[in-house]
């Protein structure tokens, strides 16, 4: 282990040890502040992580002193770092919007304890270097979020809460049966071993076969169209905050675990796995625009808009070239920040209008700086200068057209309609909500000061996506770069020297 190994397990430690705390009876107060606490730690040893791999270095931590491939590992790559932070922010985020907008049925029910446990368990699938423990770390962060997904017990939350637990459920099944598969094939689960192991075979119809169950096991956790059916009727029946970190974050947590696993291990026949990627995201992109466009309510609009997103990013890993990884991984980033922001600006617009629907006008009189930052969000997701969305989206559609498949066409031409209808659904939404005269009858409800101020801190980062859309494509190239060479992650894991499987204790070694 190197000096800074320990880095890999604290953003697991941390929120895990802070959800244990807020399990203990305690004033509001001191439960809020340890949630923050924990979410603003959990931040800064993912930043310490973003720091010590920012030369490349690969960090393991093995836990129990049990070496890879042998025991359980952590490690934290540029990916891996990257996600971390990108998770961590979405989680101090969340608990803000938590702190702000007291909710005491459901804090009396353990939700920030909840939250923390979900931070654990999402930190745990980005940094874990073992495939079974990545079902461990699914289950980690499931387990609390079927809690989440129905404490408060609506009718609306049972209904759509079971569909989320049933569909997770058997995609974890999959998962099983695809370990067990993967281990009786190549005879091993750390993800750099099974790298190192798939190589020696060479192109294989068993490890193909192995990646595409592991493909429709991820892209049910990412919300691929048709796996995603259960997300855009979920994410709207959570309470706010936990909406905020659901919508940014889990289903990224899918399309990290197809990056790792398609980049780094299963890349031997990586046309076929490449082909359902770019097909699956060619749909997943319209049928989430559309979907957009054809919805009332806040969240719902925004959780389609969430679904599109994963299709952007199956279609960069689709296309498989050096370029569009590195697109995929930028749009990565803003896909998770701007989504945070408009599920933050979206609490804000229900609580001030009373109501989940967007046909409320007027409402730029009443919240002019709102207003002004859901245009900015807008202008982001729909992908349009001078937004950071727009250099991701730019990257993607020149990766495609530079790939020149039929198929990448297609995507193409999906990427740029389906953009173009996002636009249409923002511009309805803005119409809709912020636009012509308030109705006088209708009351405007008073908004928490921190929830606004949550808002306006998230949509800063949106802005700062523009500004520092340089150093963020420069980390993304360096990123893909590392991604592109998976020799580097297994001998930062594995080491230089071969593995060599220790032989069975016999006699008195075996009693003993």
């Amino acid at each position: 282990m190197s000096d800074l190994s320990w880095l890999t397990l604290a953003p697991i430690l941390t929120p895990l040890g802070f959800g244990l705390l807020l399990l203990w009876p305690s004033a509001r107060a001191v439960r809020v502040g340890l949630s923050l606490a924990g979410a603003g730690l959990t931040l800064a040893f993912s930043l310490g992580l973003l720091a010590a791999t920012a030369d490349g270095t690969v960090l393991v931590g093995a836990v129990g002193g049990w070496p890879a491939p042998f025991g359980i590992v952590l490690t934290a790559d540029r990916l891996a770092a990257w996600v971390s932070v990108l998770g961590a922010v979405s989680a101090v985020f969340a608990v803000w919007q938590a702190a702000a907008d007291p909710d005491p049925v459901r804090e009396k029910h353990h939700l920030l304890a909840l939250m923390q446990f979900l931070f654990a368990g999402v930190q745990m699938s980005f940094l874990t270097g073992d495939l079974f423990n990545l079902f461990v770390a699914f289950e980690v962060m499931l387990v609390a979020s079927y809690a989440l997904a129905v404490l408060g017990s609506t009718r609306e939350q049972l209904r759509e809460g079971f569909r989320y637990i049933v569909m997770n459920l058997a995609a974890s099944a999959l998962l099983v049966v695809s370990c067990g598969l993967a281990y009786g094939v190549l005879g091993t689960l750390n993800m750099a071993h099974l790298a190192q192991r798939a190589a020696e075979l060479g192109p294989n119809p068993t490890v193909t076969a192995v990646g595409v169950l592991l493909l429709i096991v991820f892209a049910a956790k990412g919300a691929l169209f048709p796996l995603g059916f259960w997300l855009p009727g979920t994410y709207p029946a959570l309470p706010p905050a936990v909406g905020t970190f659901f919508a940014a974050v889990l289903t990224k947590v899918g399309v990290y675990a197809l990056l790792r696993v398609f980049t780094t291990v299963f890349n031997q026949e990586a046309a076929v796995t490449n082909t359902l990627l770019l097909g699956l995201g060619t749909v997943t992109m319209l049928y989430g625009a559309l979907g957009a466009a054809s919805q009332r309510e806040w969240r719902r609009i925004l959780s389609f808009l969430v679904v599109s997103s994963v299709g952007y990013l199956a279609f960069g890993l689709g296309l498989g070239t050096g370029e569009a990884v590195r697109a995929s991984v930028g749009y990565f980033a803003v896909s998770v920040v701007v989504t945070t922001a408009l599920f933050c600006v979206a609490g804000v617009a229900e609580r001030a209008s009373g109501s989940r629907l967007v046909r409320v006008r007027g409402m730029l009189d009443v919240l002019p700086l709102l207003a002004a930052c859901f245009l900015l969000c807008a202008l982001t997701v729909a992908g349009l200068p001078p937004s950071g969305g727009f250099v991701a989206k730019y990257a993607l559609v020149r990766a495609g057209l530079a790939q020149g498949s039929l198929l990448a066409g297609l995507a193409v031409a999906s990427a740029l309609l389906s953009s173009l209808i996002t636009l249409y659904a923002m511009l309805n939404v803005w119409r809709g909500f912020f636009w012509g005269q308030h109705p006088n009858w209708l009351p405007v409800y008073r908004v928490p000061r921190p929830l606004h101020a949550a808002a306006y801190a998230a949509c800063a980062l949106v802005a700062g996506l523009s500004l520092f859309a340089g150093p963020l494509f420069a980390r993304a190239d360096a990123t893909a770069a590392e991604l592109r060479d998976p020799a580097r992650y297994v001998r930062g894991v594995l080491g230089d020297a071969p593995v060599v499987i220790p032989p069975a204790p016999t006699g008195e070694e075996a009693v003993k």
